[in-house]
Formats: C-alpha cells, structure tokens, sequence
C-alpha cells in the first residue's frame, strides 16, 4: 500500500474479543480517513452475537471495497481415517458428541460453518474454540483435536505440504491448493 499511496502505512493489529477490540479503536479513531478497518465475517455477525457493542457500528464505519474473499476450509490430519464428509457424518452419527471440531475462536465463520455443518447433517459434535487458528492448528496437528474447521488461509500451508488434508470447503466452487 504504501508503495501504491506514495507515503507511509502503519499497520496496527489489535487482536482480541473477536475483532471487537481493533474495531472499536477504529471507531472511536478521527474520521478522517487515515484509520481504517480490514472487516472481516466477523463484522458482519458481532452485533448478532454481542448484546452491546462498544461502538455504533451503523454509524462508526462506510464501507470502501472489497480485498479480498476466503472461504473456510474443513481440514483433518493426513494421517485421519476421514477421507470424505460422509466419512466424518458416519462416525458422528454412531458416536454423537463424541467427534470435536476447533475453530479460530467463538462467533468466528469458522465456528459458524462447524455449527452449519452439524446443523445441515444432523450430527452431534463438539466446538473446542481456539484464540486464533495457530493454536488450533498446532492442537490438530498433535491429535488433540479432531478436525478444523479453518480460513483458506489458516491451513492452506499445511494442506500443500501434506500435514493435512482437505476434505471439504465452503465456497461453491472448490479453492485451488
């Protein structure tokens, strides 16, 4: 960016609270252009899961366009007897709650596709969240965890060096590796 603006661009991540945290600071930032916001699923879905936001997010934000899109990917270790989606609705069906799921954190799209996943297959299965996709996906990768739900490009890395594999994704065309 800074390169295509002629001047610097300071990047300050404020993690936290499910994007609520460096939200918040950008809302209560001078209007002034020169702080934004990268708004993530997690935008979209924050007033529905939080009773009270600590911004007014119809007022505090216009959007500008669009970077980029990614969808989630469900991943299993290389390793997994799970092959296919029918493969995991099998075993969740003969064990309900037995099978976990992690995600990136609570309300994140990775929990709500896990959540839409259990929903759409009538399958009982535990979300185990994370604060972030590193720790859930160093859990799967050290067998902790069942699968994860995660963004393209959370676990893209690990699917092409071969730690795990992908076994379904959640835009309606497949992404490439």
């Amino acid at each position: 960016m800074s390169t295509e603006l002629g001047q610097q661009v300071i990047i300050d991540n404020k993690p936290g609270a499910g994007t609520i945290i460096g939200t918040d600071a950008v809302a209560k930032s001078a209007p002034d252009g020169y702080n934004i916001v990268i708004a993530t699923f997690a935008h979209a879905v924050n007033p529905s899961l939080q009773p009270k936001l600590p911004y007014a997010q119809d007022k505090a934000f216009a959007p500008v366009t669009l970077i980029a899109k990614g969808p989630n990917v469900l991943v299993v270790r290389a390793d997994s007897p799970f092959k296919r989606v029918k493969d995991i609705i099998d075993a969740a069906r003969t064990k309900p709650g037995k099978l976990n799921y992690a995600s990136q954190g609570n309300g994140t799209s990775a929990h709500l596709a896990g959540e839409m996943f259990t929903n759409l297959a009538k399958v009982e299965m535990i979300h185990v969240p994370y604060r972030g996709a590193g720790p859930a996906i160093t859990d799967l990768l050290g067998g902790q965890v069942d699968m994860i739900f995660g963004t393209a490009a959370a676990v893209s890395p690990f699917v092409q060096s071969g730690k795990l594999r992908a076994i379904a994704v959640t835009s309606p065309q497949p992404s490439p590796p």
